[in-house]
């Protein structure tokens, strides 16, 4: 399977063209980040919004990244299998990996921390939003050591705990010098402040 997705092309006007890739939450779609795609700073860039590839509740507009193969216990390879070759025949063979920019957010946060710290070419930012990492464990892969990683979580996050960011942190901050940790006044949600600070990481 083949995984959907929403391709805008920005108005860059350079060889060096930067490509933002992004991973939405739980029930979400691939039309998720169109608002951020529309915001002044961000139209410059091209975007990939990904769809999700299984239905919630067997609805077409609401996606997730998984699903439970038994009590617990969630599928892994396929989504992996189907990500990799995304980048792999899509991203990679478009735009450099060092001007790839991942977003994720809630669940696709998590697929960051599962499946995109593991992409085999260094990328040029990795950003998960209100997420968690499952079982505690984040691994990065040799070519991802020096990729910047800015991790966001609103402080009145009823749906997921910030301190679940903090941890995600703390993993992180143990195999790289490059992981940053902003927690903003706001719920389930990116904010302004986050939104800035992605936007500066990309330049």
């Amino acid at each position: 399977m083949d995984l959907d997705y929403l391709h805008i092309k920005g108005a860059q006007k350079t060889d060096q063209r930067k490509v933002i890739v992004t991973f939405h939450g739980w029930q979400g779609n691939k039309e998720s980040f169109l608002p951020l795609s529309k915001i002044k700073k961000y139209q410059k860039y091209d975007w990939y919004m990904i769809n999700g590839p299984y239905k919630v509740n067997n609805d077409s507009n609401k996606r997730t990244w998984s699903y439970e193969i038994k009590p617990n216990v969630w599928e892994m390879e396929e989504p992996k299998k189907m990500i990799e070759s995304f980048f792999n025949n899509t991203i990679f063979k478009n735009y450099k990996s060092n001007l790839t920019y991942v977003i994720g957010f809630s669940l696709g946060a998590t697929v960051c921390y599962e499946h995109i710290c593991n992409i085999y070419k260094p990328l040029g930012g990795i950003f998960p939003i209100s997420g968690f990492c499952k079982d505690d464990k984040i691994k990065l892969n040799k070519f991802q050591i020096n990729t910047p990683i800015l991790i966001g979580h609103g402080l009145q996050d009823e749906i997921v705990p910030f301190s679940k960011s903090e941890k995600a942190y703390s993993i992180l901050k143990k195999q790289s010098n490059n992981i940053e940790l902003i927690l903003y006044e706001g719920a389930h949600r990116m904010s302004t402040t986050i939104i800035d600070a992605i936007a500066k990481k990309i330049g």
